[in-house]
């Protein structure tokens, strides 16, 4: 018998299931955060929220079925939402065996766990927008838009999101699938592009020193706020019917942009000067370089620029994002200068 108000996020340490575990705490459920055996440092997201006191933490291995079957079996959640995974790109053309596994064989072992010990339990499954692969111009993708990654990690997503689907249609289990557009906030890693500028702009406003070396400056991402995203997720669980949903803004910005954006944030006032590869950012006012491009962060096969159409969940649960780039890159970067002025650098 599942326990009421119970919820068990696996891969809690991360973005996404920090934000996820501080709503379904605020909302008064019991939440239990599953997490890698060694990982335990990264609960700093947690402790960033002030909800590490309010969570339960569980050592939880996909990669186990027995570890996964007794979690299950002890906990009974009600809700299960299912982040695990490896979730980089150009990390999985040098990995790809281990992307595969821990993503697809990963969320099999946790279908078959609930399958067999919480099957009346609701899951919920993080998915990408690697899944679609290349994008024609001004097409804003939905659920029912071509699948073809083009790497290793968009594979080894679409392969788990199709298990998801036969296991929802063949053992009814109420599993839906969230296909997730880059989502960003403060407590994003720093090995992505986003927390990479909010972070090293923060170095620059009061300790100087070296500007950043980006990619090329005009990618661009349909990024929306890691806070509203998981938000959604949480509604969508409510619901009595589960399915497969766009999580988007259906709105592109350029790296350039969410610079400027964030260097304005900072107090600077950029100035964007050259092209390609000569392109450099400077703050305007002293002169201070503030980012350069480096062919060193050019990717081989970088992620076509993409936009999602998330008008299926809008209608489903009167869901909308709240928060506009500007925004999510200025909590970013406020949020860097305040840690940096507390001497914390390294998260």
């Amino acid at each position: 018998m599942i326990n009421y108000k119970t919820a068990l996020i696996i891969g809690a340490t991360g973005q996404d299931g920090a934000h996820l575990a501080q709503h379904l705490s605020t909302a008064g459920w019991t939440v239990y955060c599953g997490f890698r055996r060694g990982s335990a440092s990264k609960t700093w997201r947690l402790h960033h929220l002030n909800i590490l006191d309010k969570v339960k933490l569980v050592n939880i291995n996909i990669d186990e079925p027995f570890n996964l079957n007794d979690v299950l079996k002890s906990i009974q959640p009600a809700h299960i939402y299912h982040f695990a995974g490896e979730s980089f790109v150009a990390d999985s053309f040098i990995h790809p065996v281990t992307t595969l596994q821990a993503n697809t064989l990963g969320t099999l072992n946790v279908l078959e766990a609930i399958r067999h010990t919480v099957p009346e339990a609701r899951l919920f499954f993080a998915s990408s927008s690697e899944v679609f692969g290349p994008a024609a111009p001004n097409t804003l993708l939905s659920e029912e838009s071509r699948l073809k990654p083009a790497n290793p990690y968009g594979i080894s997503k679409l392969t788990a999101q199709e298990l998801v689907r036969m296991y929802r249609e063949t053992y009814n289990l109420h599993a839906s699938v969230g296909i997730l557009f880059n989502h960003e906030g403060p407590l994003r890693g720093r090995n992505f592009v986003t927390r990479k500028i909010s972070f090293n702009l923060a170095r620059l406003k009061i300790d100087n020193g070296i500007p950043i070396e980006l990619g090329a400056l005009s990618s661009a991402r349909d990024w929306g706020a890691a806070e509203d995203y998981t938000a959604a997720m949480m509604s969508l669980l409510e619901q009595k019917e589960a399915d497969d949903y766009v999580f988007a803004t259906g709105k592109l910005t350029t790296v350039r942009d969410f610079l400027r954006f964030s260097a304005i944030a900072a107090g600077f006032d950029p100035l964007f000067e050259g092209t390609g590869v000569d392109e450099v950012c400077v703050d305007k006012s002293s002169g201070m370089p503030l980012a350069v491009v480096s062919e060193r962060y050019f990717r081989p096969f970088d992620t076509s620029a993409r936009a999602g159409n998330a008008k299926k969940l809008l209608n489903k649960i009167n869901w909308q994002g709240s928060r506009s780039v500007e925004k999510i890159a200025t909590e970013m970067v406020f949020t860097d200068i305040d840690r940096r002025t507390k001497g914390i650098t390294n998260v």
